[in-house]
């Protein structure tokens, strides 16, 4: 990652800690522009309940308490539900991480379907920043959740961008949120394609006019 964008992501995780979302929002319109970001990409396992998403053109959040630091749990962070995404087409560390070393999905939405899903169900997207610093503003209302928004710099190959939700009537340990479907499925290269699981996956697939890559 270029230093730049080290400091626009951190500017945007500022705006936030200062209450100035319409600044965020403008610098995350920056950074999307500055890159020539058209497409967002989310890795996962290939599994019944990922195929039964695609299939009702849903997401699913977990709860925010999952990203938290060691030591930390705000009670906000359970009422605080996220989505990830990178901005990176390859990206090895997310397939091994999020899609079972390579034996799962990748999903590609683009951007303009993401910002109307955010738009339209009250939620966040934002980028994730990358430091070794610490929160020193607490005085955010969202300080008590943005140490989900905060990784250290060396994972910072994962380019990841976050979709965010806070509900505070919510006691959902998940949620699922439509109406949003992807552009095209990438399958891992360690993928079993002779897979009852695959099969249903191309069903799905050629049911919702997708591209499966």
């Amino acid at each position: 990652m270029e230093l730049w964008e080290y400091e626009l992501r951190n500017d945007i995780f500022e705006a936030y800690l200062t209450n100035n979302q319409q600044l965020a929002n403008s610098l995350t319109a920056e950074l999307v522009s500055r890159k020539g970001v058209g497409f967002f990409y989310r890795y996962r396992e290939l599994n019944m309940a990922e195929i039964s998403t695609i299939r009702f053109e849903q997401i699913y959040l977990c709860r925010a308490i999952r990203f938290a630091k060691s030591g930390q749990g705000d009670w906000a962070l359970f009422k605080s539900y996220v989505a990830c995404f990178t901005d990176r087409r390859f990206s090895l560390s997310m397939w091994s991480e999020y899609a079972n070393d390579a034996k799962g999905i990748c999903l590609e939405y683009s951007a303009d379907d993401i910002a109307s899903f955010a738009t339209n169900n009250g939620m966040l997207f934002s980028p994730v920043r990358y430091s070794d610093i610490p929160i020193v503003n607490t005085s955010s209302q969202y300080s008590s959740i943005m140490s989900m928004m905060s990784k250290p710099r060396i994972e910072s190959d994962e380019y990841e961008w976050r979709l965010w939700k806070v509900d505070m009537r919510s006691n959902d340990i998940g949620k699922l949120m439509s109406s949003i479907k992807p552009r095209k499925i990438y399958v891992g290269r360690n993928t079993d394609r002779n897979s009852d699981l695959f099969e249903e996956l191309e069903e799905v697939a050629e049911e919702k006019e997708i591209e499966l890559i």
